[in-house]
């Protein structure tokens, strides 16, 4: 038995951006993106339009933290007027940032009570979203949780809610070709951390791995050449593509182990995202022989080859992209990453993983992390 559900309209396409315009017609919105003069063109544009925005809020950070979005509370509190739709046009930290705001409103206490007291988020008529996301990773777009990182107290939080899945995701190639090749290539493997991660997870359903298994197979093939020629709009619209499967697909199953190791990694180790997330990939795949044979059977179909022969594939394929592949190029201490394993395996993500821990410490040793 399982069950499948995304409510949000995917509107996909070259130059789809310009239909914000008809999507907002006659509502009232404010737009939350980055603050880098990049992004100021596409908040200029509407600013200029019969519909202007009530307020254009810029402060957003990678990994946005507590006090960050307290300030933008702040912010959004000085706004007098009634605000239908909140319109994040960036990544992923914007996209969940705007999801904070849209729970929260100008209510610091309930965002306070989530993130320092620890109690479930107070979420009453949050704000429509209309997400336009500018990098291919994160999925943001296409989830109903934001993550909120508390950088004082070492800590990282899910605020998750049902009624904070975007009501439209506006997906552009176009205003993707920007994008740097450090970016591409983190934000392209957290797109493959999240569609692998739904295949060695127990919420798994038939869907979800269909999702996957595309998204996986469009990274693998399209990332690399995009490396090479940024400006290829085919190969963006592709791995935009493969971020819309990979948000399809983890939007139902949430994340597994790969996940939560990564999070203290990038807190204490200033390594990106989309790479501390996908490091151990390779492990990981290796770890799922002989564990579960469905998830080895949809793999498999991702690589078309045994699971010890795609764990070689899957390095190979990351070496070539420069991701560092053991903990002396990321600089983790022996000891400090027995705990973050240790830890990982005890928390919510580690317990969506099939796999085990064993099995996971023998993958690595034998792939050399450490």
């Amino acid at each position: 038995m399982w069950n499948y559900y995304n409510p949000v309209e995917i509107i996909f396409g070259e130059k789809k951006f310009q239909e914000v315009h008809a999507v907002l017609k006659d509502k009232s919105y404010i737009i939350i993106t980055h603050p880098e003069k990049i992004f100021k063109k596409y908040s200029d544009t509407l600013s200029s339009s019969s519909n202007p925005p009530i307020a254009v809020l810029t402060d957003v950070q990678p990994n946005p933290d507590y006090k960050d979005i307290l300030e933008l509370q702040s912010k959004f509190n000085s706004i007098k007027k009634n605000v239908d739709y909140i319109l994040a046009i960036g990544g992923g930290s914007v996209t969940d940032t705007a999801k904070a705001i849209a729970a929260f409103k100008e209510n610091q206490k309930y965002l306070t009570d989530f993130v320092r007291n620890k109690k479930n988020p107070t979420v009453k008529n949050p704000i429509k979203i209309i997400a336009v996301p500018t990098t291919s990773g994160t999925s943001s777009e296409l989830t109903c949780w934001a993550t909120i990182w508390d950088k004082e107290k070492n800590n990282k939080l899910s605020l998750s809610h049902k009624s904070l899945y975007a009501e439209k995701a506006i997906i552009d190639p176009s205003i993707m070709v920007d994008k740097p090749l450090g970016l591409t290539i983190s934000t392209g493997l957290d797109a493959l951390s999240h569609a692998m991660e739904s295949i060695w997870n127990v919420n798994a359903n038939p869907i979800s791995a269909s999702h996957a298994i595309q998204a996986s197979k469009l990274v693998l093939k399209n990332l690399p050449l995009l490396t090479k020629d940024l400006k290829n709009i085919q190969l963006r619209s592709n791995i935009a593509r493969a971020c819309v499967h990979a948000g399809l697909a983890f939007s139902n199953t949430k994340t597994a182990i790969a996940h939560n190791l990564s999070y203290p990694v990038t807190l204490n180790y200033g390594i990106q995202h989309g790479i501390a997330c996908s490091f151990t990939l390779p492990i990981i795949t290796r770890s799922m022989i002989g564990v579960n044979e469905q998830a080895e059977e949809r793999l498999r179909l991702i690589f078309n080859n045994n699971l010890d022969k795609a764990s070689l594939e899957l390095s190979e394929f990351m070496r070539n992209l420069e991701v560092p592949l053991n903990l002396n190029e990321i600089k983790v201490p022996v000891q400090e990453w027995n705990n973050i394993v240790d830890d990982a395996f005890l928390g919510e993500r580690g317990k969506n993983f099939i796999g085990n821990k064993e099995a996971f410490i023998s993958s690595a040793k034998t792939m050399g992390l450490y």
